[in-house]
């Protein structure tokens, strides 16, 4: 290169430099940009449900199935081939919705003498009023503009009543109540709202849980002593174990190649988180002893090994325990054996 030509060439490939490296810091704004928009849209999406459901102090249920189905722990669960109930099997052949691959995420309030659903997803309206109509019920306008079309059926109890309508497009309202139409109430937004406590359950799992329900343990207790004998009396002995709690959640986090299960309770004071620790632990060893035998010598079993796994602690006034559901235990998961 002749000397003349030397500054130029200098100036261009600096130029270049400059270009190329401003691109590079355009796209990484742009994609963290996204990024952001992303996470807001889905806080959002998330809140929409949550500011229609009452905040009564009842049990409030998230399920996340996006993050399910990405999950690499719950791979031998999705795997594993079990026949599906035979109404669900019907229920999918009329409706076309399958909720492993139509269902985004769903929200749910259980009340004392009835249960609110919004579900985020894919949904054929013509046939999920067809599904009505075929089992006895009956779809008509309603609602504060009856405009609003509402669809009911006869639900598993005489005294109950399933009805839905699409909220909005892609989301999905139901209610099982008295009355033929208590879905209606999900039009308008509740005083207070079930957000705030949905934000507080969130919290404390960052965001990140696969699944969660928080309830005032009262509310708990009481929906599982109103099912009969469709629950474990374990499970109602943890539930009276927290009777002295303010607040329950439970979270369940994916841990690949495990899931935790986790469980905290947040108490008045710090001298009844105390007394509830030594209760959860001791409840804890009793059901695991009690699954063992008193001459078991050979390997635990899997519900043996996931309330071994228990690490219950206390952080002033909030006591948490988990739980490592082992890659094991998910491809063997069921009912313990003697457990009932």
């Amino acid at each position: 290169m002749r000397p003349g030509f030397a500054g130029p060439a200098l100036n261009y490939t600096g130029q270049m430099r400059r270009l190329f490296l401003g691109a590079i810091l355009a796209g990484a704004i742009a994609i963290a940009a996204g990024a952001g928009w992303w996470l807001w849209r889905q806080k959002q999406n998330e809140r929409f449900l949550f500011r229609r459901l009452p905040g009564e102090n009842s049990l409030l249920l998230y399920l996340d199935m996006n993050k399910l189905r990405r999950s690499e722990a719950l791979l031998p669960l999705v795997r594993s081939q079990v026949d599906p109930d035979p109404d669900y099997a019907a229920f999918v052949r009329q409706t076309g919705f399958d909720y492993q691959r139509d269902l985004d995420e769903a929200a749910v309030c259980y009340l004392a003498d009835r249960v609110y659903v919004l579900a985020r997803g894919r949904f054929d309206e013509p046939r999920l009023s067809e599904y009505a109509a075929a089992q006895g019920g009956s779809c008509a306008g309603g609602g504060v503009s009856g405009k609003t079309r509402v669809c009911w059926m006869p639900a598993s109890r005489p005294d109950r009543k399933i009805s839905f309508f699409i909220l909005s497009p892609g989301v999905l309202a139901l209610a099982t109540a008295p009355e033929p139409d208590a879905v209606l109430q999900l039009e308008v937004l509740p005083v207070p709202s079930a957000e705030p406590l949905a934000q507080a359950a969130a919290a404390r799992s960052k965001g990140m849980a696969l699944l969660w329900a928080t309830a005032a343990p009262p509310a708990l207790d009481r929906l599982l002593s109103e099912t009969g004998g469709g629950v474990s009396p374990n499970l109602l002995l943890l539930s009276r174990a927290l009777a002295a709690a303010q607040r329950a959640y439970l979270l369940l986090m994916d841990r690949s190649p495990n899931l935790e299960l986790s469980l905290q309770a947040v108490c008045a004071s710090e001298a009844q988180a105390g007394e509830l620790r030594r209760l959860l632990q001791g409840l804890n060893d009793l059901i695991g002893g009690l699954l063992r035998g008193p001459a078991s010598k050979g390997p635990p079993s899997d519900w043996g090994r996931l309330l071994a796994s228990a690490v219950i602690a206390q952080n002033q006034n909030t006591v948490t325990a988990t739980w490592t559901l082992d890659q094991s235990i998910l491809r063997n998961f069921g009912p313990a054996q003697g457990a009932r």
